[in-house]
């Protein structure tokens, strides 16, 4: 027999607590995923230095990105780290670019793009692959794709504010540049341990709306001796194409 006076367990939880389980879970699928070598699930502010205490939570909250986090193709996901270097290298990033106003938060993750790959272009929404055509393209043996060193689409996601902005609620075109030049540089590294940048070509074809989330996605397409092709693009959670890239490397 039921004691009365007890209380009994609820079998029909609020939204609130489906909404706690919801992220609860979430917060499990990504720890599985995490790179452990960088700061990554619940990392205290003191380990990453962004603006929001969280960054991998406040991605997991939003819909479109939570939905990119938690893909089963997505993996070395990064908590990227925004604390200055003693050597005083990365200050624009790590310093200028790390505020409420400008980068707010900023979580990266890698997926394998696979050998004929179809873009996002025909759907509604984001996918987990770009919409840029040309940023899936190339790679294997005839672009100088090492089968131990793939040729990884790196994404980044970032929570930009209204400081980053040129005309009202638009991202000023240098800082497109700048977002672009340092995720394709991410991507570059992945191929080997130094690069900068020889040439880049740039075309504006829409403006990105601020503030907001975005992602910035960058691919090595082609390697030919001590050079290194890279493409980028900028979309947004409508899956919206904005900017595409060709961004030139060399290493040494």
């Amino acid at each position: 027999m039921r004691n009365p006076g007890a209380q009994q367990p609820n079998s029909n939880p609020n939204p609130t607590q489906q909404q706690q389980q919801h992220h609860d879970n979430q917060t499990a699928i990504i720890t599985n995923k995490t790179n452990r070598r960088h700061p990554g699930g619940s990392s205290p502010p003191e380990a990453h230095n962004q603006p929001i205490a969280d960054p991998l939570a406040h991605f997991l909250a939003i819909p479109w990105t939570a939905r990119l986090l938690t893909d089963p193709s997505a993996f070395g996901i990064v908590v990227s780290d925004r604390r200055p270097l003693a050597s005083g290298e990365k200050q624009f990033v790590r310093g200028v670019l790390n505020g409420e106003a400008t980068v707010r938060a900023c979580v990266t993750f890698l997926v394998r793009v696979p050998p004929s790959p179809s873009s996002n272009g025909s759907g509604g929404g984001i996918g987990l692959l770009s919409k840029s055509k040309a940023l899936l393209q190339g790679g294997g043996p005839q672009d100088g794709e090492d089968p131990e060193k793939p040729f990884l689409l790196f994404n980044a996601l970032l929570d930009l504010g209204e400081g980053m902005c040129g005309f009202k609620g638009m991202l000023h075109g240098g800082a497109v540049v700048v977002l672009l030049d340092e995720t394709m540089c991410a991507a570059a590294n992945n191929q080997c341990d130094y690069t900068f940048t020889a040439t880049m070509t740039t075309s504006f074809l829409s403006p990105v709306k601020l503030p907001g989330p975005v992602i910035v996605r960058s691919r090595v397409v082609r390697k030919q001796g001590r050079k290194i092709f890279v493409r980028g693009a900028i979309e947004d959670g409508d899956g919206e194409f904005y900017e595409s890239r060709e961004l030139y490397w060399q290493h040494d």
